[in-house]
């Protein structure tokens, strides 16, 4: 069930490829103005991103669970995708999306009271593009990783010919 969410929250943030047209066109930033499509988009990722943490974390304890209790075999494959994209979750939330939030504050002439010239708005706006591609490429990468881990999750190697695979060891 962990899997399912997790992959589907990722293919939500991936189709907003699709949605954020409709959330950055003309009309809704006549009602709202430039800022504001920008703040809502981010404030979706801040709540994604600590979905991705509590998704990967349960990930992680449930394999570990099954190689504890059950004797299961830490697979290297799957081992190495749930590692990847923990990184890619916490890289993503402590470390990309407060720089993304800076450079929008500061693109826009928002930042916390001071304001910015704009030379500085320029360049906030190419770091913004650049560290915005970074993201959009660990989107694809996770939504990769994790179409490879729930296609592990639900297709379990074969356990034991005569051996039960939930019989717990003591």
């Amino acid at each position: 069930m962990n899997a399912a969410v997790w992959f589907g929250a990722a293919v939500f943030i991936f189709l907003t490829f699709a949605i954020s047209p409709v959330l950055f066109n003309a009309t809704l930033k006549s009602y709202l103005g430039v800022i504001w499509p920008g703040v809502i988009a981010m404030m979706f990722l801040e709540r994604y991103f600590v979905l991705q943490y509590f998704c990967s974390i349960i990930a992680l304890i449930h394999m570990f669970a099954e190689w504890l209790y059950l004797g299961k075999p830490l697979n290297r494959l799957t081992t190495s995708v749930l590692a990847a994209l923990f990184l890619i979750a916490f890289a993503g939330g402590l470390w990309l999306a407060p720089r993304l939030r800076l450079l929008h504050e500061m693109k826009y002439g928002y930042n916390r009271g001071a304001t910015s010239t704009q030379p500085q708005r320029d360049q906030a706006a190419k770091g913004f593009r650049a560290l915005h591609g970074i993201s959009r490429t660990l989107d694809i990468l996770a939504l990769c990783g994790l179409t490879i881990y729930i296609f592990r999750v639900a297709t379990p190697p074969n356990g034991p010919r005569f051996s039960p695979a939930t019989k717990f060891r003591s």
